[in-house]
């Protein structure tokens, strides 16, 4: 199965990818809410998914609680359960054992680890405010948070639920790929086209990697509004033999092999490709386009587009897949 996250469309679009990408059901975490990020439990019978009252958001909150995590039976589509968060959640990410799961605050310095056991909601307090991408390390002692309002990029010690320190770049952090080898992550920023290339263990950045221009050699454009994107997406496949990194207002992805970043295949997708999910096996690469509403299903084999689910929603940006 395919689950496909819309942000303008506030739902969770389910497609069966063996019956020929058939749409097999909706879900709506209702009241208002617009879910954000989406992972399933580690026997796949589980769908987690966060949200906000984005009304709540624009105006003077009446609650403090105006988020929601939730679970949803991945087969049937039905709510099992929801438990409150606090103000405006982003992204999240699961701990490798899908035990718990870390919420970011976009209007706090906080991030909600919930476990799904007990559903219990432990706050960590962070060094800033505007919480956007989340990554666990592979080990899963520590927990990164990168900062779309202070450009800032957190470490949190996963093992005693405490702030560790931060580094903070020129611009917006945005998506970042934890790499495999624990030392190494791979940070995308506000207007930059590429990628810095960050030492965890020594916290300072050893590497700038510029990306490739559109065809006619020019630089891909910077959005004229915040959070004034440019690259947004960026995965190691788990066979380690790439890292992908999406060009979101040039349209593509740039294949680089993994760990040498030799460039290796531009690959042209629809309009605004803003998320990336690989699967298990590394055969094949699912990119939202949110602009053209459209999901691309990429062959890590042959490096080329294998389908194009059209009108999958309205501005479909996260995915996940059970295999």
């Amino acid at each position: 199965m395919i689950y496909l996250q819309n942000t303008i469309g506030a739902d969770i679009r389910v497609y069966d990818e063996k019956d020929g990408y058939r749409a097999k059901g909706v879900i709506d975490l209702g009241d208002e809410m617009v879910p954000d990020s989406i992972v399933l439990s580690a026997n796949k019978k589980t769908l987690y998914a966060n949200g906000t009252n984005r009304w709540e958001f624009w105006r003077e909150p009446t609650t403090e609680a105006r988020s929601v995590f939730a679970a949803f039976d991945a087969e049937t589509l039905e709510e099992k359960w929801r438990v409150p968060l606090l103000g405006s959640v982003e992204h999240f990410a699961a701990s490798p054992d899908k035990r718990y799961v870390y919420n970011a605050h976009n209007d706090r310095k906080l991030v909600s680890k919930v476990d799904v056991e007990t559903r219990d909601v432990t706050p960590i307090q962070i060094a800033n405010l505007g919480g956007h991408k989340v990554r666990v390390s592979a080990d899963g002692t520590r927990v990164y948070v990168g900062s779309i309002i202070w450009s800032s990029f957190d470490e949190i010690d996963a093992t005693a639920d405490e702030w560790v320190r931060h580094y903070t770049f020129e611009d917006n952090v945005r998506p970042f790929a934890l790499c495999p080898d624990g030392r190494t992550a791979y940070i995308q920023l506000s207007r930059m086209h590429g990628f810095h290339v960050f030492d965890l263990v020594d916290w300072k950045v050893v590497k700038t990697v510029d990306m490739p221009g559109l065809d006619d050699g020019s630089v891909p454009p910077t959005e004229d509004k915040y959070p004034f994107t440019v690259d947004h997406g960026v995965e190691v496949t788990p066979d380690q033999k790439y890292a992908i990194f999406l060009a979101t207002t040039g349209g593509f992805a740039a294949i680089y092999s993994y760990p040498d970043l030799e460039f290796v295949k531009k690959i042209e997708l629809g309009r605004q490709p803003s998320y990336l999910t690989i699967s298990a096996d590394s055969k094949l690469c699912y990119i939202s386009c949110r602009a053209s509403c459209e999901l691309r299903v990429i062959s890590l084999e042959t490096l080329e587009t294998v389908h194009i689910l059209e009108r999958a929603g309205a501005f479909p940006q996260r995915v996940c897949v059970d295999h």
